[in-house]
């Protein structure tokens, strides 16, 4: 195992392949509540609001646990974090498996699985990031991060097969093994390697003022909060969206619904990279401004579309999900890009922190606006809503133009 993890090392490509794949095998169960959401809600009594909150609790976790997870991986070696995250991802949704019923306990458990992908995300990027050398950055950042659409694509997946087999308590526990089998990848497959500490003055480990104090990062920073707020709010609700508009069409089945919102976290993977692309020939600002604003038309288009035929519908979703990914990529390496020298995982901290702080909001608040405004069956709250996910990657695009534009003043 030695000899082969050193080949993988020496090998850019073998070596990003490994991190995609584990990352991969650590999200089995990031899309399951999402999959299963037909069948808790009605079960635990749920309003929307209380659903999209069990949603975006993910995040919560998520963002608690980032500054410790990521910003130390300055000082350490990201490997033993990634461990850590696949333990942690696996015992919440072990948890979500034997001891959620209802609103609180659900809460809790989808809050440690949410740390837990605070330690396998970010700090996985890190690995690759301190061993490999600057020119092959641009293109491993988009293949790894398109990577989170591939897990999450895959997860909705495994979850609706898996439904469709047994009840949800055990759907739960076998992703659970999705994790296990990423972090024993990791243990036997990555050697150890400490980071390189740059040549600035030693700090704390989580100190993160030199990252809150530069504002071209933090311009990236901002802008993926207005993305993840985006992208978690239209993913937390897909399912539930497709469900409504097959009901609309005459059809039924909660499990096709699943298998098209794998296809539409696919077809992300695809955007990415050919994000990442136009971004290195055109610029980073300049291909994120486009896409944030055709994003946001699509979901207005998406939301009220919801009763024409379901073909129609699924196209729309398609699109939609090609449009909202395809910035990803260009965000995260222009955060990294512009990140304080000897503060990458300081960077990558923040840029976790304050960035999934939007996926925390943004599915409560798409709940919120389907409940205040008619409920699911209603033409007009399906519209609202997701123009409302619309505008959130236009908040982030307003601060990313802001204060790119101080930064450069």
């Amino acid at each position: 195992m030695i000899a082969l993890a050193r080949h993988i090392e020496g090998r850019p490509v073998l070596l990003v392949a490994l991190l995609c794949l584990t990352q991969t095998c650590a999200m089995a169960g990031f899309a399951t509540y999402w999959s299963a959401l037909p069948v808790l809600q009605p079960a635990w009594e749920l309003t929307n609001t209380q659903a999209g909150w069990i949603s975006g609790i993910l995040f919560g976790g998520f963002c608690l646990a980032v500054p410790f997870l990521v910003s130390v991986t300055d000082h350490r070696d990201a490997r033993g974090i990634v461990l850590i995250g696949c333990g942690l991802t696996a015992l919440g949704l072990v948890g979500m498996a034997v001891a959620a019923d209802g609103f609180w306990s659900a809460m809790a458990w989808r809050a440690v699985a949410g740390a837990g992908l605070a330690g396998t995300y970010m700090p996985g990027l890190k690995i690759l990031t301190d061993r490999l050398a600057p020119g092959h950055l641009p293109r491993a950042v988009a293949f790894y991060t398109s990577s989170f659409s591939v897990g999450s694509g895959t997860s909705f997946a495994l979850s609706g097969m898996i439904l469709g087999m047994v009840d949800w308590q055990w759907t739960f526990a076998l992703v659970a093994l999705g994790p296990v089998i990423g972090g024993l990848a990791i243990w036997f497959l990555v050697r150890p390697r400490q980071p390189d500490q740059g040549a600035q003055p030693r700090r704390h480990a989580f100190d993160l003022r030199p990252v809150l104090r530069a504002p071209q990062t933090m311009a990236y920073v901002l802008a993926y909060a207005g993305h993840t707020a985006e992208l978690f709010a239209m993913r937390s609700w897909l399912v539930p969206f497709l469900v409504v508009s097959m009901g609309f069409s005459g059809m039924t089945g909660e499990i096709d619904a699943a298998f098209v919102a794998m296809a539409v976290s696919f077809i992300a993977v695809a955007s990415s990279i050919t994000g990442a692309e136009l971004a290195i020939r055109f610029g980073r600002v300049r291909l994120i401004s486009v896409v944030m604003v055709i994003s946001a038309l699509t979901a207005c288009a998406t939301g009220f579309s919801i009763t024409l035929p379901f073909w129609l519908v699924v196209s729309l979703c398609l699109v939609y999900a090609a449009t909202i990914q395809a910035d990803s990529s260009a965000i995260t390496a222009g955060a990294i890009a512009m990140a304080p020298e000897g503060h990458r995982g300081a960077t990558m901290a923040v840029h976790s922190v304050i960035g999934f702080s939007g996926a925390l909001f943004g599915p409560m608040m798409a709940g919120a606006v389907l409940d205040v405004s008619g409920g699911q069956t209603s033409v007009l709250a399906w519209g609202l809503t997701y123009s409302l996910i619309g505008s959130f990657g236009l908040i982030g695009l307003a601060c990313l133009l802001l204060l790119g534009r101080h930064a450069r003043g």
